[in-house]
This record gives C-alpha cells, structure tokens and sequence, in this order.
C-alpha cells in the first residue's frame, strides 16, 4: 500500500487527498491510507532525499526539499510562457495578494492582455474589489511549477529583472509617501473636529449660565 501512493503522489505531481488515494488505489479504510502516509512522510523526513512528504488541509504531495529550491527555481525561465508573460507573472506572484490596479502601474496597460492570457491559461483568477480586480494565484500555478506556497515569491523574485524591482520599489514609496499624507489629513480633520466640539460644549455651558442663576428677590409687602 505505501508504495503504491508512493507511486501514485509521485507521478501526480500535485496534490492528491485521501479520497482520490482511496479511488486510486481501490483500498476503502482512509485510516489505514493516512497510516502509510505518516510512515511515508517519517521516511522522508530520515532519508538522504531531495523529496519531502508534505501535509496540507486539502491532501498530500512530494515536494523538494528548502535546501534544493536554487536549483527548482531555475526551471522558472524554462517554460512555455513567453518573456514578458512571465515578468508579468513574477510581479504577481512577489506582490500577492495583489491588486490588478497595482499590476498595471508596474508592467503599464500592456499588462491587461497578459492578465487575460494568464487567467485563460490557469495560472490566476480575477474577481470584482471595488473599482478594480483583486488577481489570485491558483493552484494550477503552484502545481504547474511545482513550488510551496510560501517559496513562491522568493522563486520568482530571483527571477525578476532589476529593472523592474527598482520600478515596484519606486511605486512602494510613492504609495507609502500618500498614504502618509492622507494619514496626516485624516489626524488634522479629526483635531479640527474635536476643537470645534470643545467650543461648542464651552459655548453651550456659558449660555446655560445665566438661567441657572437665581432671580432676584422680591421686595417684601407690607
């Protein structure tokens, strides 16, 4: 049994759960295949490999391992994608979670048609945020190039001209100098706001003053 979803992880090269194990293998007790997968996951963890079993929510995959990404990373640039696709690409991939408004101020309005391409090819998906589009990464894309989650950015980051991280570090700081400013109007409005409350309440207090005051006494009659 362990050999057979040995096989089965390996030659998927992508994620598989305990269910599809289950078809896959025609063996109904899903214990008995999370069994083999825990020895299968400790003898990786001991032996000499460049592969790790890894444990996600949604089901299991072989990986390899932090040490050996240089050399994974490398197979980025060898794919079918085409130059400026994939610098498109690695922008998203570096800046996600990211904004489609973002992306075109990086890579300009030539990055519309290569949002589209990568949409229809898989490797990201667009949904309505406001006025723009909020851009995702699918898992089409983390298994096309056969990375973990959290060494995506730093694969394609390796990959990115310095032309453009200059360009991104440009736009940070144009973003971050805004956002100061309008933090710093928002501060001004709310000290002006509460100004104008003070002298209200100081207003209202003195002009309650003198109907507070007690009336003159009347003159006795005789």
């Amino acid at each position: 049994m362990k050999k057979e979803i040995e096989a089965l992880l390996f030659s998927a090269a992508r994620k598989l759960s305990l269910e599809e194990l289950s078809r896959l293998t025609g063996i109904k007790d899903l214990n008995a295949i999370k069994e083999a997968l825990e020895q299968l996951k400790k003898e990786y963890q001991e032996k000499d490999t460049a592969l790790k079993l890894i444990e996600e929510p949604d089901g299991y995959k072989l990986n390899v391992k932090e040490e050996h990404l240089p050399l994974v990373q490398k197979i980025v640039t060898q794919t079918e994608l085409s130059k400026t696709l994939m610098e498109t690409l690695a922008v998203i991939a570096w800046k996600y979670p990211c904004l489609q408004s973002e992306i075109i101020k990086i890579r300009t309005n030539k990055a519309y048609d290569h949002l589209k391409e990568l949409e229809e090819m898989g490797f990201i998906s667009r949904e309505p945020f406001g006025r723009t589009k909020k851009i995702k990464l699918t898992e089409h894309f983390f298994e096309y190039f056969d990375l973990p989650t959290e060494k995506a950015k730093e694969a394609f980051k390796a990959q990115m001209s310095e032309e453009i991280r200059e360009k991104i570090n440009r736009i940070e700081a144009q973003i971050e100098k805004r956002e100061t400013r309008i933090e710093q109007a928002h501060q001004a409005v709310k000290e002006q706001e509460e100004k104008l409350k003070q002298n209200k309440e100081k207003h209202d207090t003195q002009t309650e003053m003198p109907e507070m005051q007690e009336s003159p006494a009347l003159p006795e009659q005789k």
